[in-house]
């Protein structure tokens, strides 16, 4: 009996490495040696310590730019769900409060909701993100397609201080370790129409000057976007979820009890 309870152990484990693998290439296509522009790091410092996220520019290019002025600075985290997320970025304390704008959803296939520790935007329906964002504790896949992510986990040790994050926790601010000025000035117009928004709304943030992206930046960030990302991988992946992590998703989903499987509202 106990040699086939370690068999049936070993083979678990075996399973469970090889759908754990499946996820894992996401991430590797993304994080290569060759990635400049791409290689993009947040660090969220907060009351619990020092958050790090992976971003992906290239996924959500334009819900990235609030930091650099400071909106986010001294904000606290106004909602919590067990098992679930804690959401943050309203610089009224109150859970009602946004920048005075709205963004569109910006959805990728090779991102989603399938992991724990993702750093994505609240909303109140279809393209009406503002400030606000939530990181999950848990995988919630009924996410997908509903809320833009523009951000992952980095290590083991962020995501136990994520964990510890509650209701009340302050992000004293937010840095950046690579080209985010790029990503800006690849969106220049647009962030220049936040910019007036905030100039009204929020008088007092630190200026920060966008400047144009020249014509070699723009061909050199694109190019690096194919390298990294090739079409046929992505057509692969698709439907590729393994057995195993499908099944495990759907037990941790079920006894985590997740609520709500709605989306994540901004008021």
């Amino acid at each position: 009996m106990k040699k086939i309870s370690k068999l049936l152990l070993i083979t678990f484990i075996l399973l469970f490495s090889i759908g754990c693998s499946n996820s894992m290439k996401k991430m590797k296509k993304v994080f290569r040696t060759e990635a400049h522009y791409n290689n993009i790091v947040a660090t969220f410092v907060t009351t619990q310590g020092e958050i790090k996220f992976y971003l992906y520019p290239e996924a959500a290019p334009i819900t990235v730019a609030l930091a650099k002025r400071g909106f986010y600075d001294n904000t606290k985290f106004t909602r919590s769900v067990e098992n679930f997320m804690i959401q943050g970025g309203d610089p009224t304390g109150t859970g009602y409060g946004g920048p005075g704008y709205t963004i569109p959803d910006e959805f990728v296939n090779w991102l989603d909701f399938y992991q724990q520790g993702m750093l994505a935007m609240a909303n109140a329906g279809p393209n009406t993100g503002g400030s606000q964002f939530f990181l999950t504790f848990y995988p919630a896949d009924w996410l997908n397609g509903l809320h833009t992510v523009f951000g992952e986990i980095k290590s083991e040790g962020d995501f136990i201080r994520l964990r510890k994050l509650e209701v009340g926790d302050v992000i004293k601010k937010i840095t950046f370790e690579g080209d985010i000025d790029l990503i800006l000035s690849l969106n220049k117009d647009m962030v220049d129409d936040w910019n007036v928004i905030l100039d009204s709304e929020y008088p007092d943030l630190k200026k920060y000057p966008v400047k144009e992206a020249t014509a070699t930046q723009k061909a050199a960030y694109m190019q690096e976007l194919e390298n990294i990302y090739q079409k046929d991988d992505f057509e692969e992946e698709k439907d590729s979820e393994y057995y195993p992590t499908r099944l495990i998703r759907g037990v941790f989903n079920k006894l985590g009890n997740y609520t709500p499987r709605e989306p994540v509202l901004s008021n």
